[in-house]
């Protein structure tokens, strides 16, 4: 399926922004998906989803939490509950997205939901889909491989997950792909260009783990993107099947965005993506 999200009047689709409040984010990296969606010409819907039975089982234990802070070199104390704190961090993070939104002419819709996360977003994509893009705000070292699998297996009204991240480079100045199979290799670079900015470049990585399937790969590639403009090939080299073998490499580009596939050689699983994530510093669209 193509990597791609429909234009708000279309109304089939949307970029779904999960956002998980008890995990850091910055203006910086929410402001990743709201890009996405002007690239499109699409909107945005938040999601926080609660966890009922969790919130049940808190009930007791929701203590208020006596903060000591300075205003006016004055010490002042205050005191917040955990549900205080929670509701506090949602209203911050979502209002840093409408702000990004002024900025880029994105509409920003809100949505609160309870239960199971991704039984929610799939609903929500169900509902207004197909071409949806669901973005990640966070996603776990330990256990991302099974949550990103069960989005896959069951989110299918999303063609593409974005993980968000730190940019460190201007948004699309340097957009990488990293080219694991030929089939995909089209909706990748069609993905690629659009969230190219004026000037910008993307850069094809050849990810193989033999020098025959790279060279082969590689021959692919070229031939599909002959005459396109603005795109460079990296010399990368084979992977030999070494786990993370690319994410270096990647690295040293200094990316601000990268689009890949999960599962392949690449990033295998969620340990791997999160160090990619944590590496490259660049939010990366996961393609199926």
């Amino acid at each position: 399926m193509i990597a791609h999200v429909a234009e708000a009047s279309e109304r089939s689709g949307r970029v779904v922004l999960w956002l998980d409040p008890e995990t850091r984010c910055t203006p910086a990296l929410l402001e990743t998906p709201v890009r996405l969606a002007a690239a499109y010409g699409a909107e945005v819907e938040t999601v926080v989803v609660t966890d009922t039975d969790a919130d049940d089982d808190d009930d007791a234990d929701d203590l208020p939490i006596r903060r000591i802070g300075r205003a006016d070199g004055v010490e002042v104390a205050f005191t917040q509950s955990k549900h205080q704190r929670f509701e506090l961090l949602v209203q911050r993070y979502r209002r840093a997205v409408e702000e990004a939104g002024a900025v880029h002419r994105v509409k920003v819709r809100h949505t609160d939901a309870s239960g199971d996360a991704v039984d929610r977003i799939s609903e929500m994509c169900l509902v207004r889909g197909p071409w949806n893009i669901v973005a990640l705000a966070h996603v776990p070292a330990l256990g991302g491989h099974a949550l990103i699998s069960t989005l896959l297996a069951n989110v299918s009204g999303a063609t593409g997950f974005l993980l968000c991240g730190e940019p460190r480079a201007a948004a699309g100045s340097r957009v990488v792909v990293i080219v694991e199979d030929a089939d995909r290799l089209p909706s990748m670079l069609r993905a690629a260009e659009r969230l190219t900015a004026p000037g910008g470049n993307v850069h094809v990585v050849i990810g193989a783990d033999t020098a025959d399937e790279h060279a082969d790969l590689e021959a692919q590639a070229r031939l599909l993107t002959a005459g396109s403009k603005g795109v460079e090939f990296e010399k990368a080299g084979p992977m030999f099947g070494v786990p993370g073998a690319l994410t270096e490499v990647v690295a040293r580009m200094k990316p601000s965005l990268v689009v890949a596939r999960f599962g392949g050689s690449a990033l295998a699983d969620g340990r791997e993506l999160s160090r990619a994530s944590a590496a490259t510093r660049a939010p990366i669209l996961l393609v199926r």
